[in-house]
């Protein structure tokens, strides 16, 4: 009963290893009139599928760079693995060892100096958004202007092995930790929120005003004082196979930068109904790379 599929693994590893591994150049994504772009499935509002067809802010980003660049696009929506690490390798710099090569490029990926430093295969350019952690919660529980305290006696939810998570579990020295309600996304949080089965939802901005869309004005989503997180906002940039020979990731660092300047990456954000952050420091694309 294995012969078979042990025949297609094969094949599709000696397949994947025939695939160049060097990073592409511009003149190669010209000549075949193709940016191919890696973006997380099952991640409303940035990317999925609806009807069908691929939908969210990064799809119609990654349509604007590589218009910006002067081809199409081929977008391929990928399972995250167990850390932004293995992602990389999947899709950027190696290829998954069951096959499927990698993309010229991925978006929605950390732009940050110390986690570069871990990852010497691919390079981290053009930061387009701010995403900073936040709470959705219902003013019926727990009032307008809540604290974290509040959940102490009201059921909170958090996407699992997120920060969010990490963070609730220790704050208010573990005070929290018995109304943590987890669940696989906040897709699934926001339902919960809905339905009145928790209060409360602890994640990134752009996440949670996606996922909730339009909500009754007694869902409200701000900030909270978070004592002893130390960080709360990152920057999201692109990531590309790092290569000395490579000149892709400044031609797309370049092009993402005007698409920040020149306000297409807010107007896109807008067109979602998602509060648009810059990055704190927009690239300045008159600077020598």
């Amino acid at each position: 009963m294995w012969n078979k599929p042990l025949s297609i693994l094969t094949a599709t590893i000696l397949l994947a290893a025939s695939l160049p591994v060097h990073a592409v150049t511009l003149d190669e994504v010209k000549a075949r009139g193709m940016l191919t772009v890696s973006l997380y499935k099952d991640f409303p509002p940035y990317s999925y599928l609806q009807d069908g067809k691929q939908q969210g802010i990064d799809v119609d980003l990654a349509k604007a760079l590589a218009h910006k660049l002067g081809v199409e696009t081929d977008i391929r929506l990928v399972g995250a693995d167990e850390n932004v690490e293995d992602d990389l390798r999947n899709n950027v710099w190696k290829g998954h060892y069951l096959g499927g090569g990698v993309s010229d490029v991925m978006l929605h990926m950390p732009y940050d100096r110390a986690f570069s430093k871990k990852v010497d295969e691919a390079k981290f350019v053009a930061p387009y958004q701010l995403e900073s952690l936040v709470f959705a919660f219902n003013t019926n529980k727990v009032g307008k202007q809540p604290t974290l305290a509040n959940f102490r006696s009201e059921p909170i939810g958090v996407e699992l092995d997120t920060l969010s998570d990490l963070y609730l579990l220790q704050a208010l020295q573990g005070s929290i930790s018995q109304n943590i309600r987890h669940y696989e996304n906040l897709s699934k949080a926001a339902e919960a929120l809905k339905s009145g089965e928790i209060s409360g939802i602890m994640g990134p901005r752009g996440e949670l005003e996606g996922v909730l869309g339009e909500r009754p004005d007694t869902i409200q989503i701000q900030t909270l004082v978070t004592p002893g997180l130390a960080r709360s906002s990152w920057a999201m940039g692109i990531a590309v196979k790092a290569d000395i020979m490579g000149d892709l990731s400044k031609v797309v660092g370049q092009a993402m930068a005007e698409l920040v300047k020149d306000g297409s990456v807010q107007k896109i954000f807008e067109q979602h109904k998602v509060s648009y952050q810059p990055p704190a420091e927009a690239p300045d694309v008159t600077a020598k790379q």
